[in-house]
């Protein structure tokens, strides 16, 4: 019966290959489909820093490809060649490619970390979040503050603000000053629009983005900080200029004001998803946030 059990073997091992072939298409088949759900937001982007961010993540994982893809079909011939229950291969323990072999297995991961090294290098020095961005449009400035655990937004040329969303104007530069009070490090990102940048107390830092179109986008904190984390979310709005002119025009018409006990209020650590309109905000809010850690009048706890 040795014939019989060869071929039980055979039939086995086909049936093997084929259940870890219909694995790897259902596996290509359910990454197509989450990368193509509108919740992808990363693959999605509406803004050219989040173009430019996309097209390099995807040249660094062609780059890797080059280096993965005959990596896994030598491992799986090397497997299949020798398995155990392969009667037919030899074994041969000091085989080895020679020189070409040799060259061929170190030199071409080199040359790809090296290219790869080169491309991110670049593009790291391009996407730079201070870099303003270029535009015969002028630059919109928007200083950000993270809270426990809420985002308010100042428009320190409109004299308004905003409570966990704010509207900017499409195919204009925004400038983001941030930082954060009572909070501990945070971290903001507009995933369609740009990468993210950390907000912390007593300094401040920049990120610019530009909206290439109108749209209503997803904004949310991603460092870990504490109960709210998850609901510490905004939306941005980008809309056309005459129509971010009107938007302004009816925040200065909200009845809130933001003033110092208004502020002191929003400053207590509380999960508040509310989307609040200021008409007014105290003059110059934004540097004694940020200065009152650097210079305080009393021990900060």
């Amino acid at each position: 019966m040795p014939g019989h059990n060869t071929i039980h073997l055979k039939v086995q091992m086909k049936i093997k290959f084929l259940i870890g072939l219909l694995a790897v298409i259902a596996g290509a088949i359910g990454i197509t489909v989450v990368l193509m759900s509108e919740n992808a937001l990363v693959v999605q982007p509406k803004g050219m820093i989040a173009h430019s961010e996309l097209e390099l993540i995807i040249t660094n994982i062609l780059l890797m490809l080059v280096i993965i893809v005959p990596t896994y079909f030598l491992l799986f011939a090397v497997v299949w060649k020798y398995c155990i229950k392969n009667d037919q291969a030899n074994y041969d323990p000091d085989h080895h490619f020679g020189i070409p072999g040799e060259l061929l297995m170190w030199g071409l991961p080199s040359v790809v970390v090296v290219v790869m090294a080169i491309v991110t290098w670049e593009a790291t020095h391009q996407l730079n979040p201070y870099k303003p961005l270029e535009s015969k449009v002028p630059p919109l400035t928007i200083q950000v503050v993270a809270m426990d655990w809420k985002w308010l937004f100042i428009y320190p040329e409109q004299g308004i603000a905003t409570l966990n969303h704010f509207t900017i104007p499409e195919g204009t530069p925004i400038h983001f000053k941030l930082t954060a009070d009572n909070a501990p490090m945070n971290s903001f990102w507009i995933p369609q629009l740009s990468g993210q940048i950390y907000s912390m107390t007593g300094m401040t830092t920049q990120l610019n983005v530009m909206a290439q179109g109108p749209g209503i986008f997803q904004g949310r904190a991603v460092e870990i900080n504490g109960e709210g984390y998850a609901d510490m979310t905004f939306l941005v709005t980008s809309t056309p200029k005459q129509d971010f002119e009107k938007w302004v025009e009816k925040v200065k018409d909200s009845p809130h004001h933001l003033t110092e006990k208004t502020y002191d209020e929003l400053l207590k650590p509380s999960i508040d998803r509310s989307m609040t309109l200021f008409s007014q905000v105290k003059e110059d809010l934004f540097h004694e946030i940020v200065h009152k850690y650097m210079y305080p009048s009393k021990p900060v706890l």
